[in-house]
């Protein structure tokens, strides 16, 4: 049996011993777990500390986000212009996915290589770098991790210990408040390339003339390098001394295993940019309009097509040099894209440096007047309304309305047209007929229901030259107006961003899809008087267009459409000085048809579809009125089924004669009596009268059978002068001759003689056509025109005293 000892068995007699020893160890072996605990929670509160007062401490997050410059591209994607930052800087901000992969693992790499395990500062670099420093007696390295290196970008100061600490504070505030991946691509905005170059991507288009994403293994070791010496390694100043430091960046990068060998050697071929890379000056007008739109933007995406803008540019260009000769020194020229109301080229001026003819101004946003450009929608409205279709006649013959009166540009009447052949001359008599036939419901109220920005005035203050181009347009919202015509009536105002659909209130129906098929179709004849003299039909394209100028010929306009684009041509002075040969045809529309002769793509496209309200029909050669019984020429016309007129012809009338005298005979005198019917052409009374004023020989009418009733049914002569509600004014001083009114009027041509009453009292006879002069009294007055028919024709005036 084996003996155990006390010793042994650890007890004593009583066992206390044992018991104490036990207690001993319950309260002693547990104090180092007090003390971690003690320590985890005190690094804790300090870790929390130091968050609070990072989080709490004032951070100058302005300092990180400048100004950007900005970048205008056109639709492809290619440069158009550049503009620096409010500060004069080249600094475009652009995120980290538009940066090429391997300049951001070269950067890294080259920097702070921990930069992804830190939290703002690598104290093992950093005790490297004090201890140099403690040695040489002043900051010689940095020991700078990324974030210190913005923190010193954002608060740049001289190098001394104290702010030194403060880039180590504004790093760990840095790391609190942006990932790893926000710090670098902050780091890329912000480091300085040279000069006022500031960021990669503007040092990317300033050297190498490309995006940051595309650059090449050279060229991101280049970069990488050259924030750490921007004068020094500046490649457009010492592009020796940069190629230096870029190649031993690449041995680095090489030996480390960053590139394989024939990556290295072709990189060290590449040359190193001398000077910096020349930046687009394209579309200046436009790109400024689109930086005013969006400052804020680093990057602008518009529907321009780059090739079609530099083409327009040059062919004004050279247009205009052709014609400084004559004194006239700028133009405009803008193109849409009917399908998608994109605008794809849009010059502001011939020469966007020429100073001495406002080379800067834009000329296609500029307000001028559009001449006779306005027409073809006067002619819509007419045809929508039924008034007219094209080959209903038109009056062409001297006119007043209150003192307005209208002459044609080449200052001569032609008494009766067809409605296209006034649109297609761009008559100007017609045209003010037919305003002052639509009212209320006229061309004003198009432009307004439109939205044109310089249509500000009621319709009284425009009058009845507002179709002759007594307003203002702009040649973009004009052009978009016509490109309406090739959209069936729908007007959308031009898009500026490529795939960006026009918002549904800006899309507006303006007019019928068939009014505008008519319009087009007149439009496109060949056989013109307005067609430049310098072109032959046969090089001519399949075009719509139309031709204007300006009163005092200090605008010339020419806009044409075919199914896919719609090109506006402006051409004059910016400084409103008129010139003789400012006249659309001669000077816009060879332009115009340049354009469209010479645009890319030009590929054969079908002609506009006839909508379903637009057919043919016959209708009398002329009155262009659907044809009465004696009507013996006919011709084809279109029309609208849903609004053209209806009433047969109001020219051509049978009349019936006695055989035995010669005169005529009302229905009810015709019984017992030998009779001859002949058709004899019934003017329009003012057109009759022009005709007789100007030695036209007109068929009479013979008398009426003498004991027949005086009184004929039929409207009575048309009072040209006074026009109705006119308010004359007596101005003292004056000799009473030289102010009397004129009593004229028109009349059909069974019509022999005019009695003129005042108030009731008979002034005298005249002729139609002739004219009676009236010496006037101040007061209210109604005018009588009574023709030997006894039919009669009445206005009111006012008669003043100034």
């Amino acid at each position: 049996m084996t003996r155990q000892t006390r010793h042994e068995t650890g007890e004593t007699g009583d066992g206390s011993l044992s018991h104490v020893h036990d207690d001993f160890h319950i309260r002693t072996g547990n104090r180092p777990l007090s003390h971690l605990t003690a320590a985890i929670l005190l690094f804790l509160f300090l870790f929390c500390l130091a968050r609070l007062i990072l989080a709490l401490a004032p951070f100058p997050e302005e300092a990180l986000f400048r100004p950007t410059a900005t970048l205008v591209f056109d639709r492809h994607g290619r440069l158009l212009r550049a503009f620096t930052s409010a500060d004069e800087k080249w600094r475009f901000q652009t995120p980290l996915t538009r940066i090429s992969p391997e300049l951001q693992k070269f950067l890294v790499f080259y920097e702070d290589r921990w930069f992804f395990w830190h939290p703002g500062v690598n104290p093992f670099s950093f005790l490297r770098a004090a201890c140099q420093n403690l040695r040489a007696k002043a900051i010689v390295a940095g020991g700078s991790t990324i974030s210190m290196q913005i923190a010193r970008m954002m608060e740049p100061k001289p190098r001394t210990w104290s702010a030194k600490f403060q880039e180590i504070f504004r790093a760990f505030q840095l790391e609190q408040r942006y990932n790893k991946k926000e710090l670098l691509e902050i780091y890329f905005n912000m480091a300085p390339y040279g000069g006022n170059i500031e960021g990669v991507a503007a040092a990317s288009w300033l050297y190498f003339g490309k995006e940051p994403s595309d650059l090449s293994i050279a060229e991101a070791a280049l970069l990488t390098v050259l924030p750490k010496s921007p004068n020094r390694y500046r490649p457009d100043l010492h592009p020796e001394e940069a190629r230096r430091a870029r190649d031993r960046a690449l041995a680095r990068f090489y030996w480390h295993g960053l590139l394989t060998a024939d990556e290295y050697h072709r990189a060290l071929l590449e040359e190193v940019p001398g000077e910096r890379s020349p930046l687009p000056f394209i579309a200046p007008h436009f790109a400024q309009e689109m930086r005013n739109r969006h400052p804020a933007e680093a990057r602008i995406y518009t529907s321009i097509d780059r090739d079609l803008q530099v083409f327009c540019e040059e062919l004004l260009a050279a247009h205009i040099a052709g014609l400084r000769p004559e004194g006239i020194t700028n133009g405009a020229v803008v193109v849409l894209d009917n399908r998608t109301h994109e605008l794809l080229a849009a010059v502001g001026s011939a020469d966007f440096f020429d100073e001495r003819t406002g080379g800067q101004v834009n000329g296609y946003l500029a307000p001028r007047s559009p001449g006779s450009a306005l027409k073809p929608f006067l002619y819509v409205l007419a045809l929508e309304k039924g008034l007219i279709t094209p080959a209903h006649y038109l009056e062409d013959v001297p006119v007043d309305y209150s003192g307005f009166s209208p002459i044609n540009f080449d200052r001569t009447y032609n008494g009766l047209v067809t409605a296209g052949e006034a649109l297609r001359r761009s008559l100007n008599v017609p045209a003010v007929n037919l305003l002052a036939q639509l009212g209320e419901d006229g061309l004003h109220q198009l432009l307004s229901r439109a939205g044109f920005s310089t249509i500000i005035h009621p319709a009284e203050h425009y009058g009845l030259s507002l179709v002759l181009g007594g307003c203002e347009v702009t040649l973009l919202e004009l052009a978009a107006l016509y490109s309406a015509l090739a959209n069936g009536g729908e007007y959308v105002y031009p898009v500026f961003q490529p795939g960006q659909a026009p918002p549904r209130h800006a899309r507006r129906k303006l007019f019928d899809e068939g009014a505008a098929y008519i319009i087009t179709d007149i439009l496109q004849e060949l056989d013109r008087p307005d067609l430049p003299s310098c072109w032959e039909f046969s090089t001519l394209p399949a075009v719509a267009w139309k031709t204007g100028t300006s009163y005092g010929y200090r605008d010339a306009w020419s806009i044409g459409y075919d199914p896919r684009f719609t090109v506006g041509v402006w051409i004059g002075n910016f400084s409103g000085e008129g010139q003789p040969g400012l006249i659309g045809a001669e000077v816009a529309a060879p332009l115009l048809f340049d354009i469209f002769s010479r645009m890319d793509g030009r590929a054969p496209v079908a002609w506009f579809q006839r909508p379903n309200n637009v057919r043919e029909r016959a209708v009398c050669a002329l009155s262009g009125q659907p044809p009465g019984p004696h009507c013996k020429i006919l011709i084809t016309d279109l029309y609208l089924t849903n609004a053209s007129p209806v009433a047969t012809c109001s020219f051509h009338r049978s009349t019936l004669l006695d055989a035995a005298t010669g005169y005529r005979l009302p229905p009810d005198r015709v019984a017992g009596r030998s009779v001859v019917e002949k058709t004899y052409i019934n003017w329009p009374p003012r057109v009759a009268a022009w005709l007789r004023q100007n030695g036209y020989l007109l068929e009479e009418l013979p008398p009426l059978l003498p004991e027949t009733h005086k009184t004929l049914p039929g409207a009575g002569p048309e009072i040209r002068s006074p026009a109705a509600g006119s308010h004359y004014y007596l101005r003292p001083g004056i000799p009473a001759e030289f102010q009397k009114i004129a009593l004229e009027a028109a009349a059909g041509n069974e019509v022999r003689k005019l009695y003129w009453f005042v108030n009731g009292v008979l002034q005298g006879t005249t002729a139609p056509g002739e004219t009676l002069f009236y010496l006037p009294k101040p007061g209210k007055h109604q005018v009588v025109c009574e023709d030997d028919h006894g039919r009669s024709s009445r206005v009111e005036l006012v008669i003043s005293e100034f």
